[in-house]
């Protein structure tokens, strides 16, 4: 449940890492590697993942709305009850 708000985290190595409940609200995870990374309920609204690596990874009632997913990989990703409104997918399209 940590506050990592506006954090700069790019191209952190984050793989498998416990980040339930975290609140990275505009954060930069800019080429992450958060492959397998454990963000049930993580708040990541308008935070730049572009490039990010969430293989594997539980997003399970996740915040993402209004974040940047461009290339971001969600190969075999948890998302589900995961808000995406107005997030920027992998293919460069708004979900709505």
């Amino acid at each position: 449940e940590a506050d990592l708000r506006g954090a700069y985290l790019s191209e952190a190595n984050l793989s498998g890492a416990k980040l339930s409940r975290v609140d990275l609200t505009n954060a930069s995870l800019f080429s992450a590697d958060l492959s397998e990374a454990d963000l049930f309920s993580a708040d990541l609204s308008e935070a730049n993942l572009e490039g990010a690596n969430l293989t594997n990874a539980n997003l399970f009632s996740a915040n993402l709305s209004g974040a940047n997913l461009s290339r971001v990989d969600l190969t075999n990703a948890y998302l589900f009850s995961a808000n995406l409104i107005g997030a920027t997918m992998p293919d460069g399209s708004i979900h709505d």
